[in-house]
């Protein structure tokens, strides 16, 4: 199964881009921006792989500071929409269009980014840990992978259906989560004007525990477990999840 058949691959397009922006919001991005930065302690005119880019919330601003950003994402739409947005801001990034299993790169990056539950959707858990694995390889030695995502813990305890407004829309999230696999699936509803119109989030929450051993296993060293950008202690009620890890200086390699 590849991009033109998950669920992912719909869910993420106009709609997406039009709901998203009251969540993730101008203050929102500057504030991760400014933390995530503390976090690496980056050289100048770093090597930086944003890892699920989107429409370049955190892509474009880290090349108006000056570091060589590449932005990878598998939605064609959003990455329109992040090309328009680093040309109206004078903002030279890299955008590539793919698929996160089939990552390429051999150690050209001093940190690769994946924020903003930008993992988890692909059909399987073997996908996933493909993914770590090529982000490694992507990884100079020494360099930083920053994985921002969905607390599990917290996100079941909102396991119900809501009304939300948003874009001054009413929508409605009809939410369930499959204890055996693993996944959320959110049905979303709204009208524009008479149309009803609807999409599906379908993702894979990892447990803290689950994450931190697959990126073990990939060969990364976990330093810090934060309950977000606020560099808090993860809890079951941190809404967020932050893990930094390292590739270590050695060249070695784990199995593709």
């Amino acid at each position: 199964m590849r991009l033109s058949e998950e669920v992912w691959h719909t869910f993420f397009g106009s709609d997406y881009l039009t709901f998203s922006e009251v969540i993730l919001s101008p203050e929102r991005t500057r504030f991760e921006v400014q933390r995530m930065l503390e976090l690496l302690d980056l050289p100048p005119a770093a090597s930086i792989l944003d890892l699920g880019c989107g429409q370049g919330r955190i892509a474009v601003p880290l090349a108006q500071m000056g570091y060589r950003v590449t932005g990878y994402d598998g939605s064609s739409e959003l990455l329109e929409a992040a090309r328009r947005r680093a040309a109206e801001a004078g903002a030279d990034v890299n955008f590539l269009h793919g698929d996160m299993r089939d990552l390429d790169f051999d150690e050209e990056f001093d940190a690769v980014l994946n924020v903003g539950t930008a993992f988890g959707y692909i059909a399987d858990e073997e996908g996933d840990r493909r993914i770590l694995n090529r982000v490694r390889l992507a990884l100079k030695p020494g360099g930083s992978f920053l994985q921002e995502t969905e607390n599990r813990d917290y996100k079941l305890q909102g396991l119900r259906n809501t009304w939300n407004e948003m874009n001054g829309r009413p929508v409605f999230s009809e939410r369930q989560f499959d204890s055996v696999s693993g996944r959320w699936t959110e049905r979303i509803f709204w009208f524009e004007g008479s149309e009803k119109k609807g999409t599906v989030l379908n993702v894979r929450l990892y447990a803290a525990t689950e994450l931190i051993a697959m990126t073990r296993n990939a060969g990364l060293q976990v330093t810090d477990v934060f309950g977000g950008f606020d560099f808090s202690p993860l809890k079951a009620d941190s809404p967020r999840m932050l893990i930094l890890s390292k590739k270590e200086q050695s060249r070695w390699r784990a199995n593709m």
